[in-house]
């Protein structure tokens, strides 16, 4: 399939997808979220992608929305709004619970939906150019793409509230300190190291890593009794798997064991 505003890769049980809109700061407009959302269903649905890589073109991440169609839009603004936002929500949806881990690899300035989607990825690696800000209520906006859900689990809600109501913009060291991202590296060492890692959770259990991420996403909602259900009824399924029995057998053997993702 042919995409005008994202590039996608399947190499090695690796899926890159590229935001390629660098002319427009790379924002998401209806295009885009139509193609995140095509490309976020074969991520999901394809069993030899084990790990997924979103990057970018150019020198921004994401610029966010596209405010340009959003002005455009004049008292449509609504359903323009609805109109996006049916499809970039279940891509992120898609992208934050599938059993592939996704890695966010920023280069330069996340801003507003950009933002939004790199935290609902599970590894952020940013270059030491790279800078996160909220801009929603820079135009009278409130936050969308599911930042309101991860940033205080991620952050705390005093600094997530301060992001998106002052549009604080940290630099990549504040949002290695604040535990917005993972790990910062010099912009030249970016693809390699998001490589490194996407190779390492490519040859991994990608059932139990889907798994892992679901139970984490359930903890803050769920009772004390509860989370301990689901985990038992968790571990208890990986024990169904090819890898679970497999790594058992080869921690038994000692051996290493040669996870498939099944």
């Amino acid at each position: 399939m042919t995409y005008n505003t994202i590039k996608f890769q399947h190499i090695d049980n690796i899926a890159h997808i590229t935001l390629a809109r660098q002319d427009a700061g790379n924002a998401l407009n209806f295009a885009m979220g139509e193609e995140l959302h095509e490309v976020a269903k074969i991520c999901r649905d394809e069993e030899d992608i084990r790990a997924v890589v979103i990057d970018a073109e150019g020198k921004i991440f994401c610029a966010g929305g596209d405010v340009m169609t959003f002005a455009a839009a004049g008292d449509d603004l609504p359903a323009t709004l609805r109109r996006l936002l049916d499809t970039f929500h279940p891509a992120v949806s898609i992208l934050s619970t599938m059993d592939a881990p996704v890695i966010a690899s920023v280069q330069g300035m996340a801003a507003g939906a950009g933002l939004s989607l790199l935290s609902s990825c599970s590894f952020v690696i940013a270059s030491e150019a790279a800078a996160f800000m909220m801009a929603y209520t820079g135009i009278g906006m409130t936050p969308d793409g599911s930042a309101t859900y991860f940033l205080p689990r991620q952050i705390g809600m005093r600094r997530a509230e301060e992001m998106m109501v002052t549009n604080r913009r940290l630099n990549a060291q504040e949002a290695l300190d604040w535990g917005l991202i993972n790990q910062v590296v010099p912009a030249e060492n970016l693809e390699t190291v998001t490589g490194q890692l996407a190779a390492q959770l490519a040859a991994g259990p990608t059932v139990a890593y889907g798994t892992t991420r679901r139970l984490l996403l359930q903890s803050l909602d769920h009772s004390f009794s509860r989370q301990l259900e689901v985990e038992e009824e968790g571990i208890i399924a990986m024990a169904r798997t090819r890898d679970g029995l497999h790594g058992v057998a080869s921690f038994k053997n000692k051996s290493k064991p040669e996870f498939e993702g099944k």
